[in-house]
């Protein structure tokens, strides 16, 4: 069934000309979708309360990296099926089913969301108070006819509280003014660090919120990631590492973009300095497999990829560059990682 939703999702986002790639295995998201400056990062569950507190860091953290919305795309809570048009959240992720998500993109947002308690929606508590004001109608009236206290009138009008739909329906009917609104899929820019922080205060391990979950603590193939990461670093790289993905880490410089590389001989760079980086001590089958979906990635990010392996005369795999680690330490700085990237 989650294949079968996996693949009705992609072919509605082509359908609404979006660049769509899927991923590949245990993934904290299934879909990359890309529309001019739009990103999605999408989760697809039969039942969105099996995203995991990891899941959703992950999600959260990739997300803000890539400039995307994660998003949950599922068919029914823990005990009951998703309703259309009301929205859920899950880890601050919001969630949604795929009708309700094909509707957003014609321009019909959902205006229902799901809380304790209830259904509720978004209301404009400024208007509330201007039309109110202006219709002589105390706070008092208003709240008998809704059925709610004084109080709830007051905090709608704030915007510190938002009502159930049926008494905001009975305000709109007895002002005669539309007052809900629609509920919007794509972040505020400081939805990541808020819901990050919430995330990391109910995980059980602490450390998990410091970034410590992504190091491998034993093991010859965790002290090389840990070894080329600081060598990155070394590099002026800022580095988000990753674990339920099917990248080691996505690494970005700022400022490459207007960089040039005449003094190493080269003609200049691409106008985006992400890369997103594989990191092996040796080529596999699965490695292969890896480097087309990050292939598939870069290409809709428009951003470089890159693999690091430890053995020397590394051939490029699936149109992903490859450097071995010998030839990574001679660097310098960004701009010659960058440089050989656009030559190789």
């Amino acid at each position: 069934m989650r294949e079968i939703i996996i693949s009705e999702c992609i072919a509605m986002l082509q359908r609404f000309n979006f660049i769509v790639s899927q991923t590949f295995g245990r993934s904290c998201f299934d879909i990359l979708a890309r529309r001019n400056n739009l990103n999605y990062l999408i989760k697809i569950l039969k039942n969105i309360d099996s995203l995991s507190n990891e899941q959703s860091i992950e999600l959260i953290k990739i997300s803000k990296i890539l400039n995307a919305t994660p998003l949950l795309i599922g068919l029914r809570t823990r005990n009951l099926p998703m309703e259309e048009g009301v929205v859920y959240e899950r880890h601050n992720i919001k969630s949604i089913t795929l009708k309700t998500f094909e509707l957003y993109l014609r321009g019909s947002p959902p205006i229902v969301y799901a809380g304790r308690g209830g259904f509720f929606v978004n209301i404009e508590g400024n208007r509330l108070r201007t039309v109110r004001e202006k219709l002589n109608i105390s706070i008092g009236e208003l709240a008998e006819y809704s059925n709610v206290s004084r109080k709830m009138i007051y905090k709608y009008e704030q915007n510190m509280a938002n009502p159930t739909i049926e008494v905001a329906l009975k305000i709109e009917e007895y002002l005669d003014v539309p007052l809900i609104k629609g509920i919007p899929l794509e972040l505020d820019t400081d939805f990541n660090e808020k819901a990050e922080r919430e995330i990391c205060s109910r995980s059980n391990n602490l450390n998990k919120c410091k970034g410590e979950e992504y190091i491998e603590e034993e093991g010859e193939e965790g002290d090389f990631k840990l070894y080329v990461i600081d060598l990155f670093d070394q590099l002026g790289f800022n580095i988000t590492e990753t674990k339920k993905a099917p990248f080691d880490a996505v690494v970005e410089k700022e400022g490459i973009e207007s960089a040039t590389v005449e003094e190493y001989g080269g003609e200049g760079l691409s106008n985006n300095s992400l890369l997103l980086t594989n990191i092996e001590e040796r080529e596999t089958e699965e490695t292969k497999k890896k480097m087309l979906i990050v292939n598939q990635l870069s290409s809709i990010l428009n951003s470089g990829s890159l693999l690091v392996l430890e053995k020397e005369d590394v051939d490029n795999i699936n149109y992903v560059k490859t450097i071995n680690i010998k030839r990574l330490e001679e660097m310098d700085d960004a701009l010659e990682l960058f440089y050989y990237i656009t030559n190789k």
